[in-house]
């Protein structure tokens, strides 16, 4: 729980030095074992918003809707069954009507242990394991490059991992892919006019909808060992105003 603490502080200094937020920051430096009586504790921060925020199934505004195809780029190439897009957007929105290849209470009360659709918002992404269609394979694979933040929370292009790039922008082959990537790490994008002027020859961004170069939401990751016992605490928090971040979640494992 003091890693937690120190990641809060760390976010927290961060927002008072910086306008943008990259990965050559000292938050997203990984913290080097500290050693303590038997054991060891390690942590690490990681941008939220440098993924693809799944609660966006559940809007309907223009933003969403770019999230949506950002989602089911992202999807294809990485094995989701095509049904399951459907069904994680029932599985979020608020209705009970379903979707085309969706599924709403009548499919979730017919399984083997009967439950009903949430029909709100995930907290985390793992929670969709349990909607029609999605595997533990193929939610594995998505897993890292999807976040659960509250609808109209914009992707970080400063932080998003090459996966998450190729999904924001069309014709980013392989090669311009690595292009993108490195040019952001000799200078970070300062606005998303920016991001749109840099990126290689033939790509192109279809919206500048729901992106941003500025975050609030990360996830913190605490690791810690004590002879033959070892822990994990992992947590959300939200930055924003001047107070330091918020916990959001956190979880003790």
């Amino acid at each position: 729980m003091a890693g937690v603490q120190w990641a809060r502080q760390i976010l927290d200094d961060d927002a008072r030095r910086s306008e943008i937020d990259h990965l050559g920051e000292p938050w997203a430096l990984t913290l080097p074992p500290i050693p303590m009586e038997d054991g060891e504790i390690r942590g690490s921060i990681a941008d939220a918003q440098g993924r693809l925020n799944i609660n966006a199934l559940g809007a309907a505004d223009a933003s969403a809707v770019q999230q949506r195809t950002r989602l089911a780029t992202l999807f294809a190439r990485k094995g989701m069954p095509p049904v399951a897009l459907a069904a994680m957007a029932d599985w979020i929105d608020a209705d009970g009507a379903a979707r085309e290849s969706g599924a709403e209470d009548a499919f979730y009360l017919a399984q083997p242990v009967p439950h009903l659709a949430a029909n709100a918002p995930v907290l985390r992404v793992a929670e969709l394991g349990v909607v029609k269609g999605v595997t533990p394979q193929a939610l594995a694979a998505v897993l890292p490059f999807l976040s659960a933040l509250p609808a109209g929370t914009p992707v970080n292009v400063n932080t998003a991992p090459p996966e998450v790039l190729s999904a924001l922008a069309d014709n980013l082959s392989a090669e311009r892919l690595d292009a993108l990537v490195a040019d952001r790490t000799r200078k970070p994008f300062t606005t998303i006019a920016e991001f749109r002027s840099r990126l290689p020859d033939g790509s192109v961004l279809a919206s500048d909808l729901g992106l941003s170069v500025r975050s609030n939401y990360f996830y913190v990751t605490i690791e810690a060992r004590q002879g033959a016992t070892q822990s994990r605490a992992r947590a959300l928090l939200r930055r924003g105003g001047s107070e330091r971040p918020a916990i959001v979640w956190q979880v003790v494992e």
